[in-house]
């Protein structure tokens, strides 16, 4: 049963194209760097535009194979040893660009897979 994992957050206001750019930086070094997260089925990013308070929300998804996968690859990156080290430089969350007092992660699970429409 796949597992995904979304966080959610809002860019710092007045630092959206730096947001941006940092972003778009993770994204490709991610993609560069795709032998350090063999557990990721697939990683994707989001903006929500409605109305209302969470309109510019942005989000990032990852999806994993089953809540194993999920763990393993959640404790060895803990504490960013070796190749996670230069993750973390990459990474939007530790560079000032991010509003963490909204900030959201939530864990979702599939339920009835064969019953929906693909």
């Amino acid at each position: 049963m796949a597992i995904f994992e979304a966080e959610s957050w809002f860019p710092i206001q007045g630092k959206e194209a730096e947001h941006d750019a940092a972003m778009q930086n993770f994204l490709k070094w991610v993609g560069a760097h795709r032998h350090l997260f063999k557990e990721w089925k697939s990683l994707r990013y989001y903006v929500k535009e409605i109305a209302g308070p969470n309109s510019g929300r942005h989000f990032i998804v990852w999806e994993y194979e089953d809540l194993a996968s999920f763990e393993a690859y959640k404790k060895r990156r803990r504490d960013y040893p070796g190749p996670y080290a230069e993750y973390k430089k990459n990474d939007p969350y530790h560079l000032g660009v991010m509003d963490h007092r909204n900030m959201e992660v939530e864990i979702w699970y599939e339920i009835d897979r064969p019953l929906w429409l693909e």
